[in-house]
């Protein structure tokens, strides 16, 4: 099955869940915007993309400035939606549509660094995807999608409680500066201020 087939599904199955008012607005307008990228790709007329809720103009002005921070190839953000314990992908940078389509929601699994980073509160680094064995399961589709290393740093609002996650992912292996984690950091802080203030 086409992975836009599939995303839009999952989009649809989450809306038919109990969804804070924010959240739900977010994901209809991603439901929307999967219907005419599957439109525009199958050659159907399309329509200006319109107006996208804060919650992923957000994430979308996110995902650029932490790849240019640390000079990564590929980026996503998340958002958390802690009702149905569910992550939700916002924003994304040079990602192809399986991939898109095989993360576009899930529930946290233990293994990969968003929901690592999610369970514990603190970033988390794979310097390398084929040394870490419980990532391995996701190997297939990292390789894919042609990275190597990646680190996830957790979104929280000012209570503590995880809002979503910043990500960025690398072609080859990567040991990430003391100084690239600081300024990775400070885009965290901000990232998190605002999207808890666009969610509530």
């Amino acid at each position: 099955m086409d992975s836009r087939v599939d995303r839009i599904g999952c989009y649809r199955q989450l809306l038919r869940q109990p969804l804070p008012p924010q959240t739900r607005r977010t994901l209809e307008w991603l439901l929307a915007d999967a219907v005419r990228l599957l439109a525009r790709a199958s050659g159907s007329p399309s329509w200006d993309k319109y107006t996208p809720p804060k919650p992923v103009a957000i994430a979308d002005e996110a995902v650029a400035e932490a790849a240019r921070l640390v000079g990564a190839q590929f980026a996503n953000m998340q958002l958390y939606i802690a009702t149905q314990n569910t992550l939700l992908l916002l924003a994304y940078r040079n990602f192809d549509p399986g991939f898109v389509g095989q993360f576009a929601s899930f529930r946290p699994d233990g293994r990969t660094t968003c929901s690592r980073a999610l369970a514990c509160g603190e970033r988390v680094i794979l310097e390398d995807i084929e040394q870490d064995p419980p990532f391995a399961p996701h190997v297939p589709a990292a390789r894919m999608a042609g990275f190597r290393a990646l680190q996830s740093t957790p979104l929280k609002n000012r209570a503590g409680r995880p809002i979503g996650v910043l990500t960025t992912h690398f072609a080859a292996p990567r040991v990430l500066s003391t100084d690239e984690l600081t300024a990775l950091d400070t885009c965290a802080r901000r990232v998190s201020l605002e999207l808890a203030r666009a969610c509530a």
